[in-house]
């Protein structure tokens, strides 16, 4: 799992808050997820299919 890191901006592609643009704040090694902060009142997990690099 070394496709993001903690602090990295990202971008939702999957079918859950697709577009929505957040920072990965924390790493599920043994679910294999990524906990993204979208705003200070969401927050999700994505697989790493569900997001890419946002510039």
């Amino acid at each position: 799992m070394q496709d993001f890191k903690v602090g990295d901006t990202v971008q939702a592609t999957g079918s859950r808050m697709t577009g929505n643009v957040g920072t990965v704040i924390w790493i599920d090694h043994k679910r294999e997820r990524y906990l993204v902060l979208i705003s200070p009142q969401t927050q999700n997990y994505f697989m790493a299919d569900e997001l890419r690099r946002y510039a």
